[in-house]
C-alpha cells in the first residue's frame, strides 16, 4: 500500500471554517496541490463528513467514503488498508485542527475572561460543527475506545497550558498544582458540550441553537472556578 506524506507537510485551511470537511475540501481545491494529497484529503475529508452524519462510527463503509469523495472504490486501497486506518488518521488530523483553532485565539490576555469566552466559543463552535468527529475523538462511540488516547493527548497538552494562564493569574498557586483544576474545568465544558450536542439532552434544547449564550454560561463558570470571580484579575 502506497504511503502519502503526512499531512502536516500540506496546506490546510485551519481558519476558514468550523467545518472540518469543508477545511480538508478547501484544501483539496488549491491550485497546484500533488494529485495524492488531493486525493487523500478528499477521502478524509468524505470520512469526516460521514462521520458526523452517524451516531456510530462502526457503520462506515469504505463504498460511502468513495462516493462521497468522487474517487473509484480501488483507489482507496492505494491510501488505506480499510475502515479503521482511515478513521484512525482522521481523528489524529482533526486533534491537530482543533488544537491549530484553539491556539489561534488572541482575544485579551491569556486567562483573561475575553480570552476564556473566545476560546470557549471557538471549541463551542468546532464541537458544534463536527459532532460525530467529536463523538470518536471522546470514545464515545461504541467501537471507538481506542481513539481516546488522541483525546488524551490533546486534553494533556491543552490543560498544561490552561494551568499555566491560571496560574498567571494567581498568586497562591503553581501551574503544577492547577493542572487538577484545569482537568476539571475542561472536563466541566466537554460533559455540558457532550450533553448538548452528541446526547441531545431535550432539557438544553433552546441553548443548543445559541452558541454565544452556551459561551457565556460557560465562560462565567469557568472563571468562577479558576478564580472564585467572573473577571480574572
Amino acid at each position: 500500500m502506497a504511503h502519502p506524506a503526512p499531512l502536516a507537510e500540506e496546506p490546510r485551511s485551519l481558519l476558514d471554517t468550523d467545518s472540518f470537511g469543508m477545511a480538508l475540501y478547501l484544501d483539496a481545491g488549491k491550485p497546484k496541490l500533488r494529485k495524492t494529497a488531493r486525493t487523500r484529503l478528499r477521502l478524509l475529508a468524505a470520512t469526516a463528513d460521514i462521520l458526523n452524519a452517524k451516531d456510530d462510527v462502526a457503520a462506515l463503509r469504505v463504498t460511502e467514503v468513495v462516493r462521497r469523495a468522487g474517487i473509484a472504490h480501488g483507489t482507496f486501497y492505494r491510501y488505506y488498508d480499510g475502515v479503521p486506518a482511515i478513521v484512525e488518521e482522521a481523528i489524529a488530523v482533526f486533534a491537530e485542527f482543533q488544537r491549530d483553532r484553539l491556539g489561534a485565539v488572541r482575544a485579551g490576555a491569556a486567562g483573561s475572561r475575553e480570552r476564556v469566552r473566545a476560546t470557549t466559543l471557538a471549541y463551542i463552535r468546532i464541537f458544534r460543527a463536527n459532532a460525530g468527529m467529536m463523538r470518536c475523538l471522546m470514545g464515545l462511540g461504541a467501537d471507538s475506545a481506542h481513539y481516546r488516547a488522541r483525546f488524551h493527548e490533546l486534553n494533556r497538552d491543552w490543560n498544561r497550558r490552561v494551568a499555566q494562564a491560571i496560574a498567571a493569574n494567581r498568586s497562591d498557586a503553581s501551574a503544577e498544582s492547577l493542572l487538577p483544576t484545569a482537568y476539571a474545568l475542561g472536563g466541566m465544558i466537554d460533559e455540558f458540550l457532550a450533553q448538548l450536542y452528541l446526547r441531545r439532552d431535550p432539557a438544553l434544547a433552546a441553548l443548543a441553537e445559541d452558541p454565544d449564550a452556551v459561551a457565556d454560561l460557560l465562560s462565567e463558570l469557568w472563571c468562577r472556578g479558576a478564580y472564585g470571580t467572573l473577571q480574572a484579575s
